[in-house]
């Protein structure tokens, strides 16, 4: 079953920031991608005439139960998997959406640009707030970093959004990126892993 939402997190680490030119957010900045553009891993990227299109390793967590109004302290309680998530992104299509004030919506949502791994029990995760992110390109380390770096805490993400709405069971969230994100071609595989949750291997065709 395709959750009915993915809730992504953008500019949640302090080094993505200064290469994306963004300004310290005071708030989380929420988006959201369609369950359309989930695949799983060795599945296709998929980009045909959008421009640049580039990788953003992320850590996601999938939830158990409906959320409303969870406090920091009980978020964690309604997260029952953790997986890697790669939010694949139409660059230039974003820059221009954001230029001109508007959503990201195609940038984010197009069909193949959701792949993430198969989900682990959270329990299985020894801390989420410790973890390892690192993605390569041939081979090529791109980006690393840890989730200790993220500028709001995962329980501050969780808190925040289901201030404004229910995340429901079997919801994504996707809690942001750090330094690196670059360009992908076709014929490039892209292997992200974060160590006790998982690795997702793909292939731009």
């Amino acid at each position: 079953m395709k959750p009915g939402k993915i809730i992504c997190i953008g500019w949640n680490y302090r080094s993505h920031l200064s290469e994306t030119d963004a300004v310290l957010p005071d708030e989380p900045v929420v988006f959201l991608k369609p369950s359309s553009c989930l695949i799983g891993n060795n599945g296709s990227i998929i980009a045909t005439d959008v421009g640049a299109i580039h990788h953003e390793i992320e850590l996601a967590l999938i939830f158990g139960k409906d959320c409303k109004n969870s406090t920091e302290e009980d978020a964690l309680s309604y997260v029952s998997h953790a997986a890697v998530f790669n939010d694949i992104t139409a660059r230039e299509i974003q820059n221009k959406a954001r230029s001109a004030g508007n959503p990201w919506c195609i940038a984010k949502g197009m069909d193949t640009f959701g792949p993430m791994s198969d989900p682990v029990s959270i329990d299985s995760v020894k801390d989420v707030h410790d973890l390892d992110l690192e993605l390569s390109v041939n081979g090529i380390v791109k980006q690393k970093g840890n989730t200790s770096m993220m500028i709001f805490s995962i329980g501050k993400l969780i808190a925040y959004v289901s201030k404004f709405m229910t995340i429901e069971k079997g919801d994504i969230m996707a809690t942001g990126t750090p330094e690196g994100v670059g360009p992908l071609v076709k014929g490039d595989t892209v292997v992200a892993k974060i160590p006790g949750v998982g690795e997702l291997r793909n292939r731009v065709i």
